[in-house]
């Protein structure tokens, strides 16, 4: 094995030992860049031109995060509420369970 297969291996074993990357700013999922940066920002805390106009909730919030169930936010990402337009119909049942995750892991440690 050449010196450069070896250094390849390595980080490529790396990487899938490491798991999915955590939900924190620049490394939101693609999904989370497609559909919700643009109301809730990468940060979450919706402080966007979009996300004032429609009164975007701060993702960040830990009282409101530990208030709402999973299945709330998956049905609020399915058919929308309020401002918020629904994406049942663009994403799949594992892309909604992942930007659930997202909104988990923003809440403040």
């Amino acid at each position: 094995m050449s010196r450069m297969t070896g250094i390849a291996a390595a980080v490529l074993g790396t990487c899938l030992l490491a798991g999915p990357m955590r939900a924190e700013g620049p490394g939101r999922s693609s999904t989370w860049e497609s559909y919700c940066t643009v109301c809730h920002g990468s940060d979450g805390k919706s402080n966007t031109e979009e996300g004032k106009k429609r009164n975007a909730r701060n993702l960040t919030d830990a009282r409101w995060l530990a208030s709402v169930s999973d299945s709330r936010l998956e049905g609020s990402i399915r058919r929308g509420r309020d401002k918020m337009p629904a994406f049942g119909r663009k994403l799949s049942d594992e892309q909604v369970k992942a930007l659930v995750a997202e909104v988990r892991a923003l809440a403040p440690k």
